[in-house]
């Protein structure tokens, strides 16, 4: 049985991404030995990092631990032709760096950024025998790109979706979805459900107990509900200005903040510029967000209605959980029941003003004990399912289970 590990994934670090340098060390303590493809980075600006160069392939070793860059076409505009050269480029130059640098009889573990990653797995089945590959899901395709507005012309999705059903999913050996709910979609495409690992994603800004975080109170006295991250267009934040316009008129003592940026914040802007209770931070680094998460007094997020977003449990909702404030929720399907299945916080249904002026005055109205056993609740329910230690545990022992 070998141990080697290629893992293959569009942005890692010094990128903001879930499964970084981290994620991949913990794989090589558990005996692993991990190689990492991945592009030069430029997440989320589309501009490459200072000290990087762009070329057809780097080799540099970050801590302990090989990583290999290869041409990237740097671009995160809201232009569908240059974000799909975006994704291209990335596919076809990680396929290549696997027929460089790949190993025969190793486990590939492509991280799913675009349908482009096709290429590093037919890149293994025809160069690498006695190889596997594992693709890790985030968004299920071509549902994703339906929702997202990407592409909107009827005949390109409907090829889309017989294409990917057909011949995408079953060029890979094995799958990690993000959601029991995912997992069931994607048996759905004639995949046994044995050969797929549902891992729940971790929090981006996992609290270190060796490093003492800087303590923040906001300025103004009130109740402040802190939303962080990502601001585009499947959050839908500006859909709810008019909502919070409601509460804060009802109570002006409630405040919304928000930290981060994306597609919708320009609406967000033009929606809420009017609102001193709305106030929009931009974004911050993912080492300063938890001081901000852990002065609220609540924590917020919000998809849009779809019947993707029911199958899905945002990132987002792992990262407020380890905090252990009460939630604010705006979401549908399996994400809404673990919330209130564990009595987490207030939900509401999407894109509703009304259900979430209810919800929030709800939330407002808490009683310091039921606060202190949302606290309690949500530490333990990270630990147990959550972690990046529960992760990574369950990511080796189904490696290692089917190789």
């Amino acid at each position: 049985m070998t141990n080697r590990l290629f893992y293959i994934a569009q942005f890692f670090t010094p990128e903001p991404y879930l499964k970084d340098i981290d994620f991949i060390k913990q794989l090589k303590e558990k005996g692993w030995d991990p190689v990492v493809i991945t592009g030069f980075p430029n997440y989320p600006k589309g501009k490459i990092y200072p000290g990087y160069r762009n070329r057809f392939f780097a080799e540099e070793n970050m801590q302990g631990i090989k990583v290999i860059r290869v041409f990237t076409y740097a671009d995160h505009s809201l232009s569908s032709i240059k974000r799909a050269l975006n994704y291209l480029v990335f596919g076809f130059f990680a396929a290549l760096a696997i027929l460089k640098y790949g190993k025969k009889e190793s486990f590939y573990y492509i991280l799913q950024s675009s349908p482009f990653v096709i290429f590093c797995a037919w890149a293994v089945k025809l160069l690498k025998p006695r190889s596997k590959t594992l693709l890790d899901i985030q968004d299920v395709f071509p549902e994703n790109i339906r929702v997202s507005g990407f592409i909107k012309s009827k005949v390109i999705l409907d090829a889309m979706d017989f294409g990917l059903n057909h011949f995408y999913y079953r060029a890979f050996d094995l799958f990690v979805t993000v959601s029991e709910s995912f997992k069931r979609m994607v048996s759905q495409k004639d995949i046994s459900p044995e050969r797929i690992l549902t891992l729940y994603n971790w929090s981006m800004v996992e609290k270190r107990p060796e490093i003492i975080s800087e303590q923040f109170t906001f300025e103004t006295s009130g109740y402040h509900i802190v939303y962080a991250g990502n601001i585009g267009v499947h959050q839908g934040l500006s859909k709810l200005v008019d909502g919070m316009n409601l509460i804060t008129s009802k109570n002006p003592g409630i405040y919304f903040h928000f930290f981060g940026d994306g597609t919708d914040l320009d609406e967000l802007k033009k929606e809420s510029v009017r609102h001193q209770n709305i106030i929009l931070h931009g974004r911050v680094s993912s080492s300063e967000i938890t001081k901000y998460m852990e002065a609220a007094d609540a924590l917020f997020l919000h998809l849009i209605k779809d019947p993707i977003y029911e199958c899905i449990i945002p990132s987002k909702l792992q990262a407020y959980i380890e905090v252990g404030k009460p939630i604010l929720a705006g979401i549908e399907g399996e994400a809404r029941l673990f919330v209130t299945a564990n009595s987490l916080g207030e939900v509401f249904e999407s894109e509703n003003n009304a259900d979430f002026e209810t919800a929030t005055l709800n939330l407002v109205a808490f009683s310091p004990e039921k606060v202190s056993e949302i606290k309690e609740r949500s530490i333990n329910l990270y630990r147990e399912k959550f972690s990046r230690d529960a992760g990574a545990e369950k990511v080796h022992q189904f490696m290692r289970k089917n190789f």
